[in-house]
């Protein structure tokens, strides 16, 4: 006679998660993998480049400097040579001073330290304002905080650049965080030094607490006015932190370096709470961030060429197609509104175009209630894919009006 199955149920947080939208994406991807298909993957933000070789020698110098030893644990608060170059980039790149020790904490990528940072200051049923559409991690983390979420709508006649007079009174009087991404995932939008001080002001006046992600601050395309650090506004350290990735600026996504920047009370609570749960990031990847803040900085300009050329490809060749979609100003992303065929039914969308084509983009409700109806392309494929995917999508018999 068979025991009973033993099953022990999650926690409400997990069991209450929505799927991650990646997730849902991927399995389509790893089906048609199996079964054959040639798949073309926009849906996600892969760097398909590598890291320039002085950087991958600084990592692979670290790991054989017996000196230190860079295999045994690291410290909770990173080397204080990253913290260094951390401040120093800061100041090469905005103009803003930061206390090395006090002011800035590596992490384990950008996504790790906005979830913890939301754990440290997230008790259940606080108000967290997130964009929408916006990153969906933030989301995710927040759920999993099991806090009360507001999205922040971000509407194309505003070039998707959030109008904080949205929020209501009661929403303001009881929020703890708001979250500003520019230049923005999924939108490529950005943002311009007043609205920060306008940001700043307006959290200041509420009392909350602002939270800048400017990971894709060095793929801003016009190079006269490069993307701005809400740091930039005095006496943003107060209110603000800021977060920072290498994963798409120097093409390290799959090494998992990030860091925060702000004022010390913040960062340190941060770092006490990242201290009960992780080790910093190893200290050969910590020396090679080293080497890529202090570096010359060309892989940025490299990137920046590469995603507006390919920008321009896939643009041109949806217009063609008589999709026509819109020429974001930063990132790696287009941010469109899906042919009107669909409605909003953005996933139908996305799946029969997979079916079809093999060419998988990215739901736009996945990135909040205020997506709904768009697609996120990722600008990943080389100019021989582009081409590829253009005749495919050419030949796919689909209503692109």
């Amino acid at each position: 006679m068979n025991s009973p199955s033993f099953i022990i149920p999650p926690a409400a947080r997990v069991a209450e998660l929505p799927p991650y939208i990646f997730a849902t994406t991927f399995a389509m991807k790893e089906k048609a993998l199996a079964e054959g298909r040639e798949v073309f993957d926009l849906g996600v933000g892969n760097p398909d480049g590598r890291p320039p070789s002085d950087i991958i020698d600084a990592l692979v110098q670290a790991v054989h400097d017996d000196s230190w030893n860079c295999h045994r644990y690291g410290t909770f608060r990173g080397l204080p040579r990253l913290r260094e170059a951390i401040a120093s980039w800061y100041f090469d790149r905005f103009v803003v001073e930061l206390v090395p020790e006090t002011e800035t904490l590596p992490l384990i990528g950008s996504k790790e330290g906005l979830a913890n940072l939301m754990r440290a200051y997230l008790d259940p049923g606080d108000t967290i304002i997130l964009p929408s559409p916006g990153y969906p991690a933030y989301f995710g983390a927040a759920r999993l905080c099991q806090a009360e979420i507001f999205e922040l709508p971000l509407r194309p006649e505003n070039g998707f650049v959030a109008d904080l007079d949205e929020i209501p009174a009661d929403v303001a009087g009881r929020a703890r965080m708001l979250i500003l991404n520019y230049p923005g995932n999924p939108t490529g939008a950005v943002c311009d030094l007043d609205f920060f001080a306008r940001s700043v002001a307006w959290c200041r006046e509420h009392r909350v607490m602002l939270v800048s992600d400017i990971a894709y601050s060095e793929l801003g395309f016009d190079p006269d006015h490069q993307p701005p650090s809400v740091l930039q506004v005095p006496g943003a350290k107060d209110v603000a932190i800021e977060f920072q990735s290498l994963s798409k600026s120097h093409n390290l996504a799959g090494w998992r370096i990030g860091f925060a920047a702000g004022g010390p009370e913040v960062i340190g609570n941060l770092g006490k709470l990242k201290s009960n749960v992780d080790f910093s990031v190893f200290g050969a990847i910590q020396m090679a961030a080293v080497a890529a803040l202090t570096g010359n900085q060309k892989i940025c300009a490299h990137n920046r060429e590469l995603y507006r050329r390919r920008r321009d490809l896939m643009v041109n060749g949806f217009g063609d197609l008589g999709w026509h979609v819109p020429k974001p100003e930063a990132t790696l992303y287009i941010w469109s509104p899906i042919p009107s065929a669909w409605g909003d039914r953005d996933m139908d969308f996305v799946k029969d175009l997979f079916e079809r084509t093999g060419v998988l983009l990215a739901p736009g409700s996945g990135f909040g209630t205020f997506g709904t109806g768009y697609v996120r392309v990722a600008l990943v494929a080389d100019e021989e894919a582009v081409a590829k995917i253009m005749d495919r999508l050419a030949a796919a018999d689909l209503d692109w009006s």
